[in-house]
């Protein structure tokens, strides 16, 4: 069954730090960590194909956070679908306007992406990115 948004649970006070986002988890609902780690469960044993479904139904509730395009973008390119990774690195970097550790690693993704699409010259662009996102 789907949640409708009235019933997600408040965030609580004081977790919402813009400064210092904590660098695992920026999601503000129990189901969405649960989701994430049962897909990180699910990759880590090899079963690439229920960690993208969790992921996905993460997804679902939380559209616009950037760390789950992520982890799906990683398990896609996992699955040999480079094309796909890239786009979903790409997706996720939309969604993380200001945060320049999120951005670097989809850039990271979508550097092997390329590479494993034979675009030697657009990993190496997307490298330099991630590294000037380092940088700075």
């Amino acid at each position: 069954g789907v949640v409708p948004d009235e019933q997600a649970p408040p965030v609580a006070p004081g977790s919402i730090q813009p400064q210092t986002p904590p660098p695992a988890v920026m999601t503000s609902s129990p189901a969405v960590v649960a989701l994430l780690g049962q897909a990180e469960t699910q990759a880590n044993s090899g079963d690439l194909e229920a960690a993208a479904a969790s992921l996905e139904r993460a997804i679902r509730i939380e559209p616009r956070n950037p760390l789950l395009w992520y982890h799906l973008a990683t398990v896609r390119l996992a699955q040999q679908e480079p094309a796909q990774a890239e786009q979903l690195a790409v997706k996720s970097n939309s969604l993380a306007a200001g945060n320049r550790a999120q951005q670097s690693r989809n850039w990271r993704l979508i550097a092997r992406a390329r590479q494993a699409l034979g675009d030697g010259t657009g990993a190496g662009a997307a490298d330099r990115r991630a590294r000037e996102l380092e940088g700075r």
